[in-house]
């Protein structure tokens, strides 16, 4: 295609909405990567290989500007003009220069509508190019991409007119596909699947009291292991599923001992690439759907099972227009009476190559040494954040890279640690025990489970403070008196009742609306029905 705009795809409405939401701090989303330039290539080759890349990737060309209406939209500007810093150094400086000056591109926001959402730096040294420093908009380009841009800049180095093999989708031509009807049609599926999902969801992964919080609010710790990923994929091997599944699955056990529930509603990140097109198309395909994990408390390999069959739907049903998701949240969370709290997210970077090899199985002995090399480290921690949890799987696969950030009022930095190394030590140990049960997990990993405020119930799969839905529903304007009651229906189901006392001209249905535009999404429930009269009844 020629330059010119087009409707956002997507994946790129996705990332543009958490943008907004995190701006004008929104650089956390940047993405980043370095390579190291062979030692035969030239400053030359190295221009002219990003020149190739910038003229056949329209993403990495393109600008989203926002209309008189605030619409965002995304416009192609013609190739060539890309702005390459050149930062010369000492040959023992290359990793310090590259490294500082990766931090600084990575740290600045995008001004995504008139600049380009790519930035390169190259550093020489000894009068060659040793390593390119590039940064990303996430609007741009997601962890997938970035493997097909790494691997066709050395192709290009090696031979300046390398192509690929298929050619990907550009970014105007996948939203024309994803307005057409196939699209329409894969789009439909998706949200048959979210509906399922929300019409069962808890409110929240975290239904639990609230602690005093740290400072940072939300520290971060990470974790490099050996171990962790030969452990995940032995266990793959032995129980016929994905490392992923079973590290999602340890880690839902974890979250339901800390906050008592059977059921874990996490948000898990989809690469969405599925055919051979989209595995190499430079673009930002990156979205996500929930997935309830169901806890099988005396079996560990019971939720593994659970967990590979939950986040296989999720992954498959992660491509959709976030519009009509968000249209669809809205009516469910009316018809239910609650406000989704899906902000614990579980991102397990894809990681693209050829061929899955065979798993090599380790024994608990090899596994148990490895241990010996594991890092635990500190992460910088942020005072403002959207998520509750945001587990990050960077690798799985020689190495397992991981890193957490929480909400320390939920989970403290010192618990997030325990949570990371303790998937480690539950993995092991269930290779030497055969299964473990979810008491056996509690003590292994040493996470104590938060209290629930008292007078909470378990109403339509979500844990509710009755108290605290009283007082919301009492601090109405229109409303004198209130109470709030759990009653039982002829068909043995839970409800909310709340018998109000309220201005003459008040119906259920403003107070109904009313209760639902203050909930938090965290223990509060809009009562199911509503009892108007001029006292409160004897309950």
């Amino acid at each position: 295609m020629a330059a010119g705009g087009g409707e956002l795809t997507w994946g790129q409405r996705f990332v543009w909405n958490i943008l907004e939401s995190l701006a004008p701090a929104n650089h956390y989303l940047n993405i980043r990567f370095r390579v190291h330039v062979p030692g035969d290539a030239t400053t030359e080759q190295v221009l002219g290989a990003l020149n190739t890349l910038v003229n056949r990737h329209e993403a990495l060309r393109t600008r989203f500007p926002t209309g008189p209406d605030g619409e965002p939209r995304q416009h192609c500007d013609e190739g060539g003009g890309l702005q390459v810093e050149i930062c010369k150094t000492d040959p023992g400086g290359v990793r310090r220069a590259a490294e500082q000056t990766e931090e600084r591109l990575w740290r600045t926001p995008f001004r995504h509508d008139d600049e380009w959402p790519m930035r390169v730096s190259v550093i020489v040294a000894g009068g060659r190019p040793r390593q390119v420093v590039f940064v990303f908009s996430h609007l741009a380009v997601d962890a997938w991409a970035c493997s097909v841009l790494r691997g066709e800049f050395l192709a290009l180095l090696r031979d300046e007119h390398a192509e690929p093999v298929v050619a990907g989708w550009q970014p105007r031509a996948r939203a024309l596909f994803e307005s057409s009807e196939p699209g329409r049609r894969a789009n439909d599926v998706s949200l048959a699947y979210w509906r399922r999902v929300l019409e069962a969801a808890p409110q929240t992964a975290f239904p639990t009291v609230r602690t005093a919080g740290e400072n940072p609010l939300f520290p971060g710790v990470g974790l490099h292991s050996v171990a962790l990923a030969a452990a995940a994929q032995t266990l793959a091997a032995r129980h016929r599923t994905g490392p992923a599944a079973v590290l999602l699955a340890a880690l839902a056990t974890v979250l339901s001992i800390r906050t008592g529930t059977q059921v874990v509603p996490l948000f898990l990140a989809a690469a969405n690439r599925f055919s051979p097109e989209d595995n190499v198309s430079v673009g930002s395909f990156y979205q996500g759907a929930p997935a309830l994990i169901r806890l099988d408390p005396g079996s560990l390999a019971g939720t593994i099972r659970n967990a590979h069959q939950a986040s296989t739907r999720a992954y498959l049903r992660g491509q959709s227009d976030p519009r009509d998701v968000a249209r669809l949240i809205d009516a469910v969370q009316t018809r239910r009476g609650v406000a989704f709290d899906l902000s614990s997210t579980v991102n397990v970077v894809p990681e693209p190559g050829g061929p899955a090899l065979p798993p090599v199985v380790r024994t608990v002995a090899e596994l148990r040494a490895m241990t010996a090399s594991t890092e635990v480290s500190d992460l910088d921690g942020r005072d403002e954040e959207k998520l509750k949890l945001y587990v990050h799987v960077k690798a799985l696969r020689s190495r397992a890279v991981l890193e957490l950030f929480g909400d320390s009022r939920l989970l403290a930095a010192a618990d997030a640690r325990k949570l990371l190394t303790g998937l480690e030590l539950v993995l092991i140990e269930m290779l030497e025990a055969g299964d473990l049960d979810v008491d056996r997990v509690a003590g292994m990993v040493g996470i104590a489970p938060l209290p629930r405020p008292p007078g909470s119930v378990l109403v339509d799969n979500c844990w509710v403070d009755v108290p605290a839905v009283n007082e919301l529903l009492a601090g109405l304007p229109q409303v004198s008196a209130a109470q709030v009651v759990v009653e039982t229906t002829e068909g043995g189901r839970a409800e909310l009742v709340a018998y109000v006392v309220a201005a003459p001209s008040t119906t259920p249905e403003q107070l109904h609306t009313a209760v639902l535009s203050r909930l938090d999404g965290h223990l509060t429930m809009a009562p199911h029905r509503y009892v108007l009269g001029r006292t409160l009844p004897e309950v």
